[in-house]
């Protein structure tokens, strides 16, 4: 869980429900003898190095292990044990509640160190957007932030909680439940995306159909290929060529770009042949076709992701690289 070396870290440590950003280097201490730690730069102590391995800190609590058993340690409080190792696995802290496994079973923890749910699953997972999934005998269900059973296990399978919602499927066939467990869209789909911008793709006899919230199926999409909704609009797809419609169905734009991503902060790249531009909510080009390549957010991520962030973005023209804004000029 923990890789070694020297790193400069920002964590956000939460405890007592108050914030406090802890904008401090954060260095491994690692020890003759093969034992591990972590600490601030300055020397103060975030978990001492006597364990084999940890995880890094989520919320107060972090994972440590010791002769191959988790427990958790305090990082607010000096790395003080307050779960000492007798853990086979342990998940992350979040949003107050830890997944842990003994006997062969999961559970959960609080951020005490309180077992609030005793070890009876066959596999649980970290809390992903309020509930965690679990698994008991072949069959899902979840558990939310506070420990609560949510949904018990009867589904075949579930993806986790996004947007309020998780897609789910039973006897073949998918749906949509709510973090109260309620089945909020019908369990009889082919398949199903995820929620969002508050609406969820599914798959009927061949058809893609949006679905709002409340189950209700809003509009049949008409194209062979589209997109989940993103600011209000989704991608489609037509002979290789792409646009983007509304939450409506209907086109702001031509089914004529080669490329084009998802809407980030109002605007959208596009592309033909090797020149991009951006298009704004309305399908008009407000920034010209005029850059010979565009970069992701995040050149190091697996999917890459083209738009805007924090008002600009990374541009190829004129043979070098620099950011624009988003009215295409320059940022120097």
């Amino acid at each position: 869980m923990k890789t070694k070396g020297t790193i400069c870290l920002a964590i956000c440590l939460v405890f007592f429900g108050i914030s406090a950003l802890q904008a401090q280097e954060l260095e491994f201490v690692d020890t003759p003898d093969g034992k591990h730690g972590l600490k601030y730069k300055d020397g103060a102590v975030v978990i001492p190095a006597k364990y084999d391995d940890f995880s890094l800190p989520k919320g107060n609590l972090a994972a440590v292990k010791l002769n191959d058993k988790w427990g958790f340690v305090d990082v607010m409080n000096g790395g003080n044990e307050v779960v000492a190792p007798k853990y086979e696995s342990a998940g992350d802290l979040i949003d107050g509640l830890a997944a842990v496994k003994l006997n062969g079973k999961w559970g959960f923890i609080n951020r005490t160190g309180k077992e609030i749910v005793p070890p009876k699953y066959d596999e649980a997972g970290d809390v992903v957007d309020g509930a965690a999934r679990v698994i008991l005998g072949g069959k899902w269900g979840f558990v939310d932030y506070t420990g609560k059973e949510i949904v018990a296990p009867k589904y075949q399978r579930e993806d986790n909680f996004y947007d309020g919602m998780a897609t789910v499927q039973l006897n073949g066939k998918w749906g949509c439940v709510d973090l109260t467990g309620k089945e909020v869209v019908a369990i009889k789909y082919d398949d199903a995306s995820q929620f969002h911008d508050g609406l969820m793709r599914v798959l009927l006899n061949g058809q893609q159909i949006f679905v709002d919230k409340t189950g209700k199926e809003i509009f049949a999409s008409k194209y062979p290929a589209t997109g989940d909704f993103s600011e209000g609009f989704a991608m489609v797809s037509v002979d290789k060529k792409y646009g983007f419609i509304d939450k409506t169905g209907k086109e702001i734009t031509a089914i004529k770009y080669d490329f084009v991503d998802d809407f980030s902060e109002g605007l959208a790249v596009v592309g033909v042949g090797e020149k991009y531009g951006f298009i704004d909510k309305t399908g008009k080009e407000v920034i010209p076709l005029q850059f010979g390549s565009i970069y992701p957010v995040d050149e190091s991520a697996k999917d890459k992701r083209y738009g805007f962030y924090d008002g600009t973005m990374k541009v190829w023209m004129d043979g070098r690289a620099f950011y624009i804004d988003k009215t295409g000029k320059e940022v120097k």
